[in-house]
């Protein structure tokens, strides 16, 4: 019967404890999932990020011609204004494991990929900061075929 009452005076003590860790435990980060396509020639690429922040992670996987050779792998790295820069791991059509740099810009809903010179130095790659990156309609043009989540800024 004391174990009871003491179980009793100390209901609420409990209670309030159980809320705050229910309260800190949720999960509230704002994401978004985007499926992305481009055509450039004969090539076809296939875009799917996640962006929560600033930050974005996906996949990604590009088709060669006749869809026999593709680059497929994983996209990540951080948004700053209309710009999406990151690594793109993946395994090339020749079978070898790549990291190269990527980087996108955001522009009336669409993803422009940058191309640029590409240093590497030991081991890592990366564009080369005094040479500019170009956003032309050489490279792939992404438009948005389908989403999910809240908004479309990209941590404007």
């Amino acid at each position: 019967m004391i174990k009871f009452q003491v179980f009793k005076q100390h209901f609420h003590w409990i209670c309030m404890l159980a809320l705050l860790i229910l309260i800190t435990g949720c999960d509230n980060v704002k994401q978004k999932k985007t499926f992305y396509t481009a055509v450039r020639g004969r090539d076809t690429a296939f875009l799917q990020i996640t962006v929560y922040e600033k930050r974005f992670y996906g996949s990604y996987q590009v088709y060669y011609g006749s869809r026999s050779m593709k680059d497929s792998g994983a996209v990540e790295g951080q948004i700053s204004g209309d710009t999406l820069r990151g690594k793109f791991r993946y395994i090339s059509y020749g079978g070898s494991k790549v990291i190269s740099p990527i980087i996108f810009l955001h522009r009336n809903g669409k993803l422009i990929q940058g191309e640029g010179v590409v240093a590497s130095y030991m081991g890592i790659s990366y564009f080369m900061p005094e040479i500019p990156i170009e956003f032309d309609a050489d490279g792939f043009v992404f438009d948005s075929a389908h989403q999910y989540g809240d908004n479309n800024d990209y941590g404007q």
